[in-house]
């Protein structure tokens, strides 16, 4: 235990925390910030949080078709406001544009104007829209219009359609499962759920690097000072290895409870955990998801698939220092560790992770990402690295003196 802490001390020292911290803040406003700053990002995607965290407190996490009345009152209480609120925009008075119906008019007549122009947009016509659209309910009624649609029109595609364009027997089975009306009466807002995969793909990134800096010079270090060669003159020395990627684990446990830590603390105050119990499967957004879970254990699934990232991290890069003379030679293996495991694999495995999704951005219709495959990758890549520094445990103590 005493050779256990004193590892831990050799890694968490004062210089290399104070570097991790400062790169750590650049890096948060660089990228994930970007996602907590524009959580919503549009009025569109506000007003789709904005009723569904509304819904949640008064229907639960699923709405139901007897509910569905209260949800068409909704939308004729919002067109009601909508004229109010347009009645007091001087410019929409002049134009008669104080009824929803007569906006919508507007609206369509002027897109269709464009569109049969070439691309040619009325600039005081554009103001006047957009006058009106950000100063009135607008997009609330549009949601609440999308979402009514979603409930009552949406369509399955058939069996056929969906083998044109690549789904497997497994993805088509799983669609017709998201069919019931116990799963497909969902709410979650799709806003929400790109800025949580984006955010939690910052966070993913952000702990493979945190990770090989705060280990790669751990065993470096011992071997530029000869540390090395005073603890193989003994078997008992020779277990000093075990100690290290002992503590070498712990540490990224420390740095992963800490980074997720400093990451939710942003994450939560934008109130997403009031969907904690919602499904996965919305009708803002149509994603089909391959498990039936809520929201809130999605967000426990992510932090798992990051600690098995940190662990594995720790352990490739623990497993790559003892074959590393300095610290130039351990830059050069840290850099395609952290490629690889980093933007490569972290940022794949958290990209909509367990959803319906391509196995590259362009391969649709061609491979697809199993159920689970992400939580397999990462249990692979953990066997990898856990199993090199195993190996070279043993390795180790099986040498003669």
């Amino acid at each position: 235990m005493e050779l256990l802490k004193w590892e831990l001390r050799k890694i968490w020292q004062g210089g290399i925390l104070a570097a991790i911290a400062l790169l750590g803040a650049l890096y948060y406003f660089l990228f994930p910030s970007f996602y907590i700053k524009y959580f919503c990002n549009g009025p569109a995607s506000q007003a789709q949080f904005d009723l569904s965290a509304a819904w949640v407190e008064r229907f639960g996490p699923t709405i139901e078709q007897s509910e569905l009345p209260q949800i068409r009152a909704q939308l004729a209480e919002e067109i009601a406001l909508f004229g109010t609120r347009a009645a007091a925009i001087p410019a929409a008075v002049e134009a008669g544009l104080t009824g929803y119906d007569a906006f919508l008019s507007f609206q369509n007549a002027y897109y269709e104007a464009v569109r049969v122009g070439n691309g040619q947009a009325d600039m005081d016509t554009e103001r006047l829209n957009y006058l009106i659209m950000e100063n009135t309910n607008y997009y609330t009624i549009t949601a609440l219009e999308e979402f009514l649609q979603s409930y009552d029109g949406r369509a399955e595609p058939s069996r056929q359609d969906l083998l044109d364009i690549g789904y497997t027997d497994v993805m088509i089975r799983r669609l017709s499962a998201l069919a019931q009306p116990d799963l497909r009466s969902g709410y979650l807002p799709s806003g929400m759920m790109d800025s949580t995969n984006e955010y939690a793909k910052g966070l993913a990134v952000w702990a493979v690097l945190s990770t090989v800096l705060l280990l790669s010079p751990t065993l470096v270090r011992d071997q530029l000072r000869r540390t090395r060669a005073m603890q193989w003159t003994s078997r008992r020395g020779r277990r000093i290895l075990t100690a290290q990627m002992g503590a070498a684990g712990l540490s990224a446990l420390a740095l992963w409870a800490v980074s997720m830590t400093l990451y939710a603390l942003p994450f939560l105050s934008k109130g997403p955990l009031v969907f904690r119990d919602c499904r996965l499967y919305s009708l803002w957004d149509g994603s089909a998801p391959w498990f039936n879970w809520t929201y809130g254990t999605y967000l426990l699934a992510l932090m798992g698939l990051i600690f098995a990232i940190s662990l594995t991290t720790a352990a490739l890069t623990v497993f790559l220092s003892q074959y590393s003379a300095n610290y130039v030679s351990m830059l050069l293996k840290s850099l395609p560790l952290f490629v690889v495991l980093g933007p490569l694999s972290a940022a794949w495995m958290l990209d909509r992770a367990f959803f319906f999704r391509p196995l590259w951005p362009k391969a649709q219709g061609c491979a697809w990402v199993f159920a689970g495959g992400e939580a397999v990758l990462a249990a692979l890549l953990l066997s990898l690295g856990l199993g090199l520094c195993l190996l070279s445990c043993v390795r180790q103590r099986q040498r003669p003196l």
